[in-house]
């Protein structure tokens, strides 16, 4: 097996054991479900209070302030919990790339297609030595790349953490309606 599919396999490793131990700290406890589902429930109730029309337009825009504050309150509280976990992460992954570095330290394990600017030059080149061709990507780079790919394959496919609905800009939850120009 070629160093690069070792490297991505590492990458696919490390990037479950977090998800699994964000699972574990945070994810699986009642407090997050609580206001995982407080949260569901804010933002429906948000919609709703959004694209009705009944009451007069101050009484409106107070409840409409009312479930944003809550619904705010509730994602802190979740970002407070998820705190520990993302430090625990952010550990497993530095001895990771530091485990990385030890075993394939100043060995290219790839070719780019393409020559980077300059500014992405010492990303691709962290720990190569400078004789290494232009073109050449070190493991660290791999491995970084690899766990960002993985990370967010798997927080879209398991969907553990905060639902992400209103937090987004239009355009990118429904982008057919804005292009269809719909309200």
């Amino acid at each position: 097996m070629s160093a690069f599919v070792k490297i991505l396999t590492l990458s696919l490793l490390a990037s479950s054991a977090s998800e699994a131990l964000s699972y574990f700290l945070v994810y699986r406890t009642e407090q997050f479900q609580q206001l995982k589902q407080k949260v569901v429930q804010s933002e429906i109730r948000l919609e709703e209070e959004k694209s009705s029309t009944a009451g007069n337009g101050k009484n409106r825009q107070r409840r409409i302030e009312s479930i944003e504050s809550q619904l705010s309150a509730a994602r802190s509280k979740a970002s407070k919990l998820q705190l520990r976990n993302m430090l625990v992460v952010a550990l497993i992954q530095l001895i990771t790339v530091y485990q990385v570095n030890a075993i394939y330290g100043g060995e290219a394990v790839g070719t780019l297609p393409f020559e980077p600017l300059s500014m992405f030059r010492s990303l691709t080149h962290r720990g190569l030595p400078e004789d290494s061709p232009n073109n050449a990507c070190s493991a660290t780079f791999v491995f970084v790349l690899g766990g960002l790919a993985f990370k967010a394959v798997l927080d879209r496919y398991l969907q553990l953490g905060m639902p992400k609905g209103s937090s987004l800009p239009k355009w990118v939850t429904n982008p057919e309606d804005v292009i269809s120009g719909k309200k």
